[in-house]
Protein backbone atom coordinates (compact mmCIF):
# COMPACT_ATOMS: atom_id res chain seq x y z
CA UNK A 1 0.00 0.00 0.00
CA UNK A 2 1.31 3.72 -0.85
CA UNK A 3 0.09 6.73 0.88
CA UNK A 4 0.91 9.80 -0.60
CA UNK A 5 1.91 12.74 1.64
CA UNK A 6 1.75 16.33 0.07
CA UNK A 7 3.48 19.18 1.77
CA UNK A 8 2.10 22.38 -0.13
CA UNK A 9 2.15 25.89 0.94
CA UNK A 10 -1.98 26.77 0.92
CA UNK A 11 -2.76 22.65 2.92
CA UNK A 12 -4.54 22.99 5.99
CA UNK A 13 -1.54 20.10 7.07
CA UNK A 14 1.41 23.15 6.57
CA UNK A 15 1.79 24.27 10.56
CA UNK A 16 2.95 27.89 11.87
CA UNK A 17 5.84 29.42 9.70
CA UNK A 18 7.86 30.04 12.91
CA UNK A 19 7.38 26.58 14.87
CA UNK A 20 10.55 24.74 15.22
CA UNK A 21 11.35 21.04 16.45
CA UNK A 22 11.21 22.61 19.91
CA UNK A 23 7.58 23.31 19.62
CA UNK A 24 6.39 20.16 18.40
CA UNK A 25 8.17 18.00 20.99
CA UNK A 26 5.82 19.34 22.98
CA UNK A 27 2.97 18.73 20.60
CA UNK A 28 1.04 15.92 22.28
CA UNK A 29 4.44 14.35 22.48
CA UNK A 30 5.28 14.22 18.83
CA UNK A 31 8.77 14.73 18.66
CA UNK A 32 10.69 14.33 21.52
CA UNK A 33 14.66 15.04 22.62
CA UNK A 34 17.30 12.57 21.88
CA UNK A 35 19.55 11.10 19.73
CA UNK A 36 18.05 11.41 16.05
CA UNK A 37 19.46 8.18 13.51
CA UNK A 38 19.18 8.84 9.89
CA UNK A 39 18.64 5.69 8.02
CA UNK A 40 19.72 5.52 3.89
CA UNK A 41 18.32 3.77 1.18
CA UNK A 42 20.93 0.97 1.36
CA UNK A 43 22.11 1.45 4.69
CA UNK A 44 24.24 4.87 4.68
CA UNK A 45 26.29 5.98 7.22
CA UNK A 46 25.06 9.57 8.48
CA UNK A 47 28.17 11.15 7.60
CA UNK A 48 27.24 8.92 3.90
CA UNK A 49 23.69 11.09 4.52
CA UNK A 50 25.22 14.02 4.87
CA UNK A 51 26.50 14.24 1.11
CA UNK A 52 23.71 12.69 -0.63
CA UNK A 53 21.28 15.26 -2.69
CA UNK A 54 18.08 14.09 -0.79
CA UNK A 55 16.60 15.16 2.19
CA UNK A 56 17.38 13.26 5.19
CA UNK A 57 15.38 10.59 7.08
CA UNK A 58 15.70 10.32 10.34
CA UNK A 59 14.13 8.03 13.03
CA UNK A 60 13.89 9.56 16.51
CA UNK A 61 15.06 7.59 19.03
CA UNK A 62 12.71 8.42 21.76
CA UNK A 63 9.55 7.84 19.75
CA UNK A 64 10.86 4.63 17.46
CA UNK A 65 9.15 2.43 20.28
CA UNK A 66 5.43 2.15 21.51
CA UNK A 67 4.61 -0.80 24.61
CA UNK A 68 1.04 -1.16 26.11
CA UNK A 69 0.85 -2.56 29.34
CA UNK A 70 -2.42 -4.28 30.72
CA UNK A 71 -1.17 -2.59 34.55
CA UNK A 72 0.19 0.84 33.79
CA UNK A 73 2.02 0.90 37.60
CA UNK A 74 3.50 -2.64 36.71
CA UNK A 75 5.29 -2.41 33.40
CA UNK A 76 6.81 -5.69 32.75
CA UNK A 77 7.18 -8.88 30.50
CA UNK A 78 3.72 -10.27 32.79
CA UNK A 79 1.57 -7.44 31.84
CA UNK A 80 2.78 -6.88 28.31
CA UNK A 81 -0.08 -6.25 25.93
CA UNK A 82 1.94 -5.67 22.94
CA UNK A 83 5.24 -3.69 21.69
CA UNK A 84 6.15 -2.73 18.32
CA UNK A 85 9.30 -0.98 17.06
CA UNK A 86 10.09 0.93 14.15
CA UNK A 87 12.96 -0.63 12.98
CA UNK A 88 14.23 0.99 9.99
CA UNK A 89 13.77 3.93 7.41
CA UNK A 90 14.81 3.60 3.58
CA UNK A 91 14.44 5.98 0.89
CA UNK A 92 14.59 7.04 -2.50
CA UNK A 93 13.82 10.44 -4.15
CA UNK A 94 13.59 12.47 -7.34
CA UNK A 95 14.74 15.94 -7.78
CA UNK A 96 13.74 19.00 -9.36
CA UNK A 97 14.40 22.77 -9.40
CA UNK A 98 11.52 22.91 -7.16
CA UNK A 99 10.70 19.76 -5.57
CA UNK A 100 11.83 16.60 -3.66
CA UNK A 101 9.80 13.58 -4.42
CA UNK A 102 10.78 11.05 -1.39
CA UNK A 103 9.05 7.01 -1.15
CA UNK A 104 9.87 6.05 1.96
CA UNK A 105 9.68 2.15 3.33
CA UNK A 106 9.41 1.79 7.10
CA UNK A 107 9.58 -1.36 8.61
CA UNK A 108 7.79 -2.16 11.98
CA UNK A 109 8.52 -5.21 14.08
CA UNK A 110 5.36 -5.96 16.49
CA UNK A 111 5.80 -8.40 19.04
CA UNK A 112 2.83 -10.21 21.68
CA UNK A 113 3.20 -9.77 25.16
CA UNK A 114 1.64 -12.09 27.59
CA UNK A 115 -1.40 -10.32 27.76
CA UNK A 116 -2.14 -9.90 24.69
CA UNK A 117 -4.13 -12.58 23.85
CA UNK A 118 -6.67 -14.89 25.85
CA UNK A 119 -6.53 -17.96 23.79
CA UNK A 120 -4.04 -19.32 21.23
CA UNK A 121 -7.07 -19.20 18.39
CA UNK A 122 -7.55 -15.94 18.88
CA UNK A 123 -6.43 -13.39 15.91
CA UNK A 124 -5.31 -9.99 18.12
CA UNK A 125 -5.21 -6.59 16.02
CA UNK A 126 -3.76 -3.42 17.02
CA UNK A 127 -3.21 -0.03 15.08
CA UNK A 128 -0.05 1.96 16.38
CA UNK A 129 0.15 5.75 15.62
CA UNK A 130 2.98 7.41 13.68
CA UNK A 131 4.00 10.42 12.45
CA UNK A 132 5.86 11.87 9.52
CA UNK A 133 7.23 15.22 9.96
CA UNK A 134 9.20 17.37 7.33
CA UNK A 135 11.97 20.73 8.40
CA UNK A 136 13.41 23.36 6.53
CA UNK A 137 16.87 23.75 6.14
CA UNK A 138 16.52 26.14 9.41
CA UNK A 139 14.96 23.60 11.12
CA UNK A 140 11.25 24.78 11.34
CA UNK A 141 8.55 22.17 10.85
CA UNK A 142 6.75 22.74 7.49
CA UNK A 143 4.36 20.42 8.06
CA UNK A 144 3.60 16.66 10.13
CA UNK A 145 0.83 14.10 9.19
CA UNK A 146 0.11 10.68 11.32
CA UNK A 147 -0.56 7.91 9.87
CA UNK A 148 -1.32 3.90 11.82
CA UNK A 149 0.59 0.84 11.17
CA UNK A 150 -2.37 -2.04 11.68
CA UNK A 151 -0.73 -4.92 12.51
CA UNK A 152 -2.71 -8.48 12.69
CA UNK A 153 -1.42 -11.38 14.82
CA UNK A 154 -2.30 -15.10 13.32
CA UNK A 155 -3.30 -17.69 15.27
CA UNK A 156 -0.54 -18.54 17.42
CA UNK A 157 1.65 -15.99 16.18
CA UNK A 158 3.61 -13.74 18.87
CA UNK A 159 5.88 -12.09 16.68
CA UNK A 160 4.77 -9.95 12.93
CA UNK A 161 6.81 -7.98 10.41
CA UNK A 162 4.68 -4.82 8.66
CA UNK A 163 6.04 -2.57 5.81
CA UNK A 164 4.53 0.66 5.30
CA UNK A 165 5.29 2.96 1.81
CA UNK A 166 4.86 6.17 1.88
CA UNK A 167 5.55 8.97 -1.03
CA UNK A 168 6.20 12.62 -0.27
CA UNK A 169 5.84 15.35 -2.39
CA UNK A 170 7.92 18.37 -0.45
CA UNK A 171 8.36 21.76 -2.38
CA UNK A 172 12.47 23.08 -1.96
CA UNK A 173 13.72 26.00 -2.20
CA UNK A 174 16.61 24.70 -4.50
CA UNK A 175 17.67 21.37 -5.57
CA UNK A 176 21.33 22.19 -3.87
CA UNK A 177 19.44 23.14 -0.85
CA UNK A 178 17.75 19.53 -0.95
CA UNK A 179 19.63 17.80 1.60
CA UNK A 180 19.54 20.60 4.40
CA UNK A 181 15.69 19.49 4.89
CA UNK A 182 14.72 16.38 7.16
CA UNK A 183 12.03 13.70 7.30
CA UNK A 184 11.42 12.50 11.08
CA UNK A 185 9.34 9.75 11.69
CA UNK A 186 8.90 8.61 15.03
CA UNK A 187 5.69 6.97 17.36
CA UNK A 188 2.56 9.17 18.59
CA UNK A 189 3.15 8.38 22.23
CA UNK A 190 1.69 9.35 25.36
CA UNK A 191 3.76 10.66 28.35
CA UNK A 192 3.92 6.98 29.85
CA UNK A 193 5.29 5.35 27.07
CA UNK A 194 7.23 8.11 26.21
CA UNK A 195 9.09 7.77 30.17
CA UNK A 196 9.25 4.08 29.53
CA UNK A 197 11.27 4.53 25.98
CA UNK A 198 13.69 6.65 28.11
CA UNK A 199 13.81 4.77 30.40
CA UNK A 200 14.61 1.02 28.78
CA UNK A 201 15.06 1.64 25.50
CA UNK A 202 18.55 1.87 23.78
CA UNK A 203 18.61 4.53 21.65
CA UNK A 204 18.98 3.54 18.18
CA UNK A 205 21.98 6.07 17.61
CA UNK A 206 23.68 5.05 20.29
CA UNK A 207 23.20 1.17 19.76
CA UNK A 208 24.80 1.45 15.86
CA UNK A 209 27.77 3.28 17.85
CA UNK A 210 28.40 1.32 20.30
CA UNK A 211 28.45 -1.94 17.30
CA UNK A 212 30.67 0.37 15.13
CA UNK A 213 32.83 1.12 18.01
CA UNK A 214 33.15 -1.93 19.84
CA UNK A 215 36.78 -2.64 20.39
CA UNK A 216 38.73 -5.23 18.95
CA UNK A 217 39.31 -8.02 21.94
CA UNK A 218 43.26 -8.28 22.24
CA UNK A 219 45.37 -10.99 20.26
CA UNK A 220 46.25 -14.11 22.37
CA UNK A 221 50.39 -14.05 22.38
CA UNK A 222 51.96 -16.91 20.78
CA UNK A 223 52.74 -20.22 23.05
CA UNK A 224 56.29 -20.47 23.75
CA UNK A 225 57.28 -23.41 22.27
CA UNK A 226 59.74 -25.52 24.94
CA UNK A 227 62.40 -28.23 24.65
CA UNK A 228 61.64 -31.46 24.81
Amino acid sequence: MLRVFTFCCSCALLLSACQTLEALKDDAYDVAGGNIYAAGATGKTPEKLLRSPCPQVEIVDDLSSISDFSNPRKQDKKNLISRVDLKSAESTCKLSSKTAIIDLKLLFDGKLGSKGRKKASERPFFSYPFFVAVTTPTGKIMAKEIFSASITYAANEDEHTYFENLRQIIPIRSKNQANNYHVLVGFQVTPDQLAYNREHMVPIASALAARKHKPTPPEKPPEEKTGG
